[in-house]
């Protein structure tokens, strides 16, 4: 594709240069920012394709004559058929269809035959002077390739306007021909095996065919090309399929699938950061006296308008409490955000950061049983990433230039992987040479705000041109309003949620590092077990934890009751005693409210039943109905005679008693 710079364009429309750079920023003019061909320096380029009709003919009606080319025929007879002398290989196409380098070596050849002719017309002798000039040539351009049987060709070509016979195809005659049909059993077969996510090897997969067919199709064994044939025609798949058949659906979409550009435009500073957590490429050690090594992860968050880094938290794991801790440095130093954009991890689903808004399960119990989030105490919109997708992410953009520009200059720098790791990273940590965490948290903060915060805003908004980082931030601010919090009022925002428990005999507890850690105030915590609280604390200092009702109200703070954990053997008498003189500080406490309770009254539960029968004196009576009706009782029942024996016993039951209380009395 041929281009012009806006020098040339501004000479080929008569304009002004100032002109043409206007209208080349309004979108009038279509061009490409690339290097500049002589100086090197960005510069705009026009595509030759993009002008108008007329301004392209124009530019190649110049080109024409630059090369010496004869103008078109114009007329409309029908074509006489011209003898040719030789047979011409190439296709007669415009001058236009040439690139540059071509119409460069067809204007030599031009001005060569026009050279030839003009001394061959005044020479008799014209088939020696033939020779004489091919000779001469050769002597002044040892590198051409030229001989009277060449001369005479291009000639025959020039004269029948087929330019592309001038120019020099060797080596290129039949590209964008092949042996293997797309269709054919060689090519798919090889397409099969080689299409793979394994990513084969070329080399192998032509083996692999090679064999498959001998086997399968050995009539097709000869017409199988070189493996130099496969490599060839591979380079003609379109690299969309190759990414995705090689690297999957991610890679497809992260590469190939055209993505939204996001106008800022209407987008202030605070309206949207970014969280994500990065693995710092660097190993440290814990202390100068310390030979342990370690890698430190890092929490940022970056400002979307801007790109500022706000804030970040290096930590040993990034989790929750580390996305709490960069958060809270970054409202502490710019402000609360109106919404947060977070990645799908556990660190930013977290129950009490994003409550029922994160896309993870939540289990029955705690259905509708969630406390007020921190996100929605600082009255921030939460706003996930679609799943596996980076892109939409540029804070991973920041993760790489973190790496590139400040990992890199470390002496623990290790790389991404075994290939970026440099081989004086063993004699650096063989010699301590190593940052420690504390240089690490110290360097990288004076990066973040020295050099990273302060570097040109790249963005594509020309108000913003040749202005920094922060100041495009202040810039942006300076038009909207900002929402501020003490120390005090984020220290009390940002506390972690147990979530809602009943107060137990134990007080209320919470879950710190895997353990249970119990809360009691002696004087207070008796009295309302059994009711439903809600437990926050400071993770930092979770020496004390604060409860608040159902409507989010204050109640208590009460203190780590570890006077209440005791170990199951060998625990210290003095512990024991605690535990004891607790439980009997609880008891007289109850007691004694208990007795303010009843007061000095004696009144008994027999005093409440005397008074209660001598209230209900009289009042029982049995009333007999008028119609009453008598039951009769049975005769004296008959002698019973045993069954079976009717006619040879009788049974006297009178008698039976009487022997009965004789036999006692003996």
């Amino acid at each position: 594709m041929d281009y012009l710079t806006t020098k040339e364009l501004s000479e080929l429309k008569g304009c002004s240069m100032q002109i043409l750079q206007k209208q080349i920023k309004n979108g009038k003019i279509f061009a490409e920012q690339q290097l500049h061909p002589q100086n090197k320096q960005l510069c705009y380029m026009i595509p030759v394709s993009a002008l108008s009709e007329d301004l392209q003919a124009k530019y190649y009606r110049q080109k024409r004559t630059e090369s010496g080319v004869l103008p078109e025929k114009t007329n409309n007879k029908p074509e006489e058929k011209t003898a040719f002398k030789y047979r011409l290989k190439g296709v007669k196409k415009a001058f236009e269809e040439f690139s540059e380098s071509e119409r460069t070596e067809i204007k030599f050849w031009t001005d060569l035959l026009t050279q030839w002719q003009s001394e061959r017309s005044e020479r008799k002798d014209k088939t020696e002077f033939d020779k004489l000039f091919v000779a001469h040539q050769k002597y002044l351009n040892p590198n051409l390739e030229i001989s009277t049987d060449i001369l005479y060709r291009k000639y025959s070509a020039y004269k029948n306007e087929c330019y592309s016979d001038l120019v020099d195809k060797r080596g290129g005659w039949n590209r964008g021909n092949s042996k293997l049909d797309d269709d054919g059993i060689i090519w798919q077969n090889f397409l099969n095996i080689f299409l793979e996510q394994s990513e084969p090897k070329i080399s192998k997969c032509y083996r692999m065919v090679c064999a498959f067919v001998a086997e399968e199709y050995p009539e097709l064994v000869e017409e199988i090309p070189s493996e130099a044939c496969f490599r060839r025609k591979i380079k003609t798949i379109p690299f969309a399929v190759l990414e995705y058949s090689h690297k999957g659906d991610k890679a497809l979409h992260d590469h190939c699938v055209p993505y939204a550009n996001r106008k800022k435009r209407n987008v202030y500073a605070n309206d949207g950061w970014v969280m994500d957590n990065y693995t710092f490429d660097v190993i440290v050690k814990q202390n100068d006296d310390s030979e342990k090594t370690r890698r430190l992860y890092i929490t940022t968050v970056l400002d979307v308008k801007s790109n500022v880094l706000v804030g970040w938290n290096i930590t040993e794991s990034p989790d929750s409490n580390s996305t709490l801790d960069a958060l809270r440095f970054a409202m502490h130093r710019f402000g609360i955000p109106k919404r947060l954009y977070f990645d799908n991890g556990r660190e930013f689903t977290a129950l009490d950061i994003a409550g029922e808004q994160r896309n993870r399960k939540v289990s029955k119990d705690k259905k509708g049983n969630i406390p007020v989030t921190i996100v929605e105490k600082l009255g921030i919109e939460l706003v996930f990433a679609k799943v596996r997708n980076a892109q939409a992410k540029v804070v991973e953009r920041i993760h790489r230039i973190i790496k590139e520009q400040y990992c890199t200059a470390q002496y623990g720098y290790c790389g991404g992987n075994i290939v970026e790791r440099p081989e004086i990273l063993k004699q650096n940590i063989k010699n301590c040479t190593i940052e420690t965490e504390a240089e690490l948290r110290e360097t990288f903060a004076d990066f973040a705000d020295n050099i990273y915060n302060v570097q040109p805003y790249g963005s594509s908004e020309s108000k913003y041109k040749g202005m920094t980082l922060i100041d495009v931030w202040n810039a942006s601010i300076a038009e909207t309003s900002l929402r501020k919090a003490s120390d005090e009022t984020l220290d009390l925002l940002m506390l972690r949620n147990a979530g809602f428990q009943k107060v137990k005999r134990n007080g209320v507890f919470i879950t710190y590092h895997g353990e249970k850690v119990w809360y009691y105030d002696k004087n207070v915590t008796w009295q309302h077990i059994g009711e439903e609280v809600c437990v926050r604390y400071d993770r930092n200092n979770p020496s004390t934890v604060r409860l608040y009702d159902r409507e989010d109200r204050y109640l208590f703070t009460w203190e780590c009751a570890d006077w209440l954990t005791l170990e199951y053997f060998g625990e210290s008498k003095e512990k024991i005693a605690e535990l004891g003189r607790g439980q009997a500080d609880v008891i007289r406490q109850v007691k004694a409210r208990a007795k303010e309770l009843r007061g000095d009254s004696n009144f008994t539960q027999k005093d409440g039943l005397r008074y209660l029968s001598a209230q209900n004196a009289g009042k029982f009576n049995i009333q007999f109905p008028k119609n009453i009706i008598m039951v009769v009782g049975n005769k004296e029942p008959e002698e019973r005679i045993a069954v079976g024996a009717e006619d040879s016993c009788i049974i006297d039951p009178q008698r039976m008693l009487r022997n009965i209380e004789s036999r006692r009395n003996k």
